[in-house]
């Protein structure tokens, strides 16, 4: 069964209108369509019903121009950046996690310490992904020093959690 459909009219700029009728919907072909579609989507993002897999889709979706943009000049110039090629697989995916975790918040504490456990796992893959850049000294990055000058406070951290855990591992003994 269709929903019933009502009439919407308004009057936009023409800029507005131009940009609408340029918009690349799946699916959607006339302006009345695109609108139609985005609508829906701003609807299912405000009530939190937007599952995982399609705010990723959608997220990525809104980040693809300035991908394309970079992976042209990536292209042109014969360089490119493992660092910001993790960042944009991996940003996608925690925004995704946060929006689709929205209906999780409320008084339940299992499923907030849920929305954390899977925060914390992707934040951690993203830095393990970095990380791993740092094993040599110039990473696969536009500016070769771009990784390392960051390793000291890391390696730092590192350190002054590993001095503090080994007192406590000595106590668990």
């Amino acid at each position: 069964m269709s929903a019933q459909m009502q009439t919407l009219s308004a009057r936009v700029p023409a800029d507005d209108f131009a940009w609408l009728a340029g918009l690349e919907v799946p699916g959607a072909y006339t302006p009345s369509d695109k609108l139609r579609a985005l609508i829906a989507q701003m609807r299912r993002q405000h009530e939190g019903t937007l599952d995982y897999t399609a705010c990723v889709a959608w997220l990525r979706e809104l980040v693809a121009p300035l991908v394309a943009e970079i992976r042209g000049v990536e292209h042109r110039h014969q360089i490119h950046s493992a660092a910001l090629t993790a960042i944009i697989e991996w940003t996608p995916q925690v925004m995704a996690t946060l929006l689709a975790g929205r209906d999780r918040g409320g008084d339940d504490g299992e499923s907030v310490a849920a929305l954390e456990r899977a925060l914390v796992q992707q934040c951690f893959q993203l830095l393990s992904a970095l990380l791993r850049l740092g094993i040599t000294p110039t990473a696969e990055c536009y500016t070769a020093d771009v990784i390392e000058k960051h390793l000291p406070r890391v390696l730092e951290l590192t350190q002054l959690i590993s001095a503090n855990r080994a007192p406590n591992k000595e106590a668990q003994r």
